[in-house]
């Protein structure tokens, strides 16, 4: 199920039960898990070489993503990348944003004055931010 919260990156979710079991909450996972999977697949079909999945050697993951669980809702953010250099208008580097899961509570952390005033000064960084981390809603749309 992929749920749309005006990010310009998808984002797959789901509803959990009341009280859901170890395997309920397993089989939910599962399922956002190859969603976010297939659309790793398809932005990676449309744009060839730009992204690669991982190595699953030992059950690890083909793919990054975030991962948010609260008492009532489970959600998969796949991702392309965990940050961005931000860049003045004169495209000199200000400094590297990282991303972890927290993107997903609609928070993220600066390690510096220079990028906290640069995002500020400028609000349409933080979204080409958030649009390059991401697999864009219009690829798994497709």
């Amino acid at each position: 199920m992929h749920t749309d919260f005006s990010l310009p990156f998808i984002v797959f979710a789901v509803p959990l039960p009341p009280n859901p079991t170890p395997v309920q909450l397993s089989k939910l996972y599962m399922k956002l898990h190859g969603e976010a999977t297939a659309a790793v697949e398809s932005y990676i079909a449309k744009h060839p070489g730009e992204l690669h999945l991982h190595s699953t050697d030992g059950g690890a993951s083909p793919i990054s993503y975030n991962l948010a669980l609260t008492t009532s809702t489970m959600a998969i953010c796949p991702r392309r990348s965990g940050g961005t250099m931000l860049r003045g208008n004169d495209g000199a580097e200000i400094g590297q944003i990282e991303l972890n899961g927290t993107i997903l509570g609609a928070t993220l952390m600066v390690k510096g004055e220079p990028e906290w005033e640069a995002l500020k000064a400028n609000a349409n960084m933080l979204d080409e931010v958030l649009a390059g981390i991401g697999i864009p809603r219009d690829v798994a749309a497709a």
